[in-house]
């Protein structure tokens, strides 16, 4: 008996000395986009700007940029909900948003947008995009399943 709660005492000590790597002792920086009732941090880059979404006090869910300490709204033309997913060490952003035809991903690129669906889909939504501009995200199929993508930058 004596053995087996020396054995239990020893896995104590190791399981609370792994505890203080477990992230969250650092400090913890709050974001929050001014006016907003919710604020989410979905991306960062290299850089350090953060892309996300915010809801505005008229339920309204848009995107934004954090970047150089201050925030932009990023919102798709024509839309109803815009959110910003993932953001590339060139400032590259993507998406989902959605109008009236449905639910749609998006590449911003500069100021200018560009719409991205995969072909057949019912919904589709960009989560990332890399360094060389190949962004991954999800679709839905027409028969209801959800699938991954990979589109690849072109040449």
């Amino acid at each position: 008996m004596r053995r087996q709660w020396s054995f239990y005492l020893l896995a104590l000590s190791f399981a609370l000395g792994a505890a203080s790597n477990v992230l969250g002792q650092e400090p913890f920086t709050k974001i929050d986009f001014p006016g907003a009732i919710d604020t989410r941090c979905w991306g960062i880059n290299p850089r350090g700007d953060i892309v996300g979404s915010y809801v505005s006090t008229n339920q309204v869910t848009y995107g934004f940029l954090l970047g150089g300490g201050s925030f932009t709204t990023i919102e798709f033309p024509g839309a109803t909900s815009t959110e910003a997913f993932g953001i590339n060490p060139r400032g590259d952003i993507v998406g989902r948003y959605v109008d009236a035809s449905g639910r749609h991903g998006y590449l911003l690129s500069g100021d200018s947008f560009s719409k991205i669906d995969v072909p057949g889909a019912t919904f589709t939504g960009a989560a990332a995009i890399n360094s060389e501009g190949d962004i991954v995200g999800r679709y839905q199929s027409a028969d209801g399943v959800f699938h991954g993508f990979l589109l690849s930058r072109q040449e």
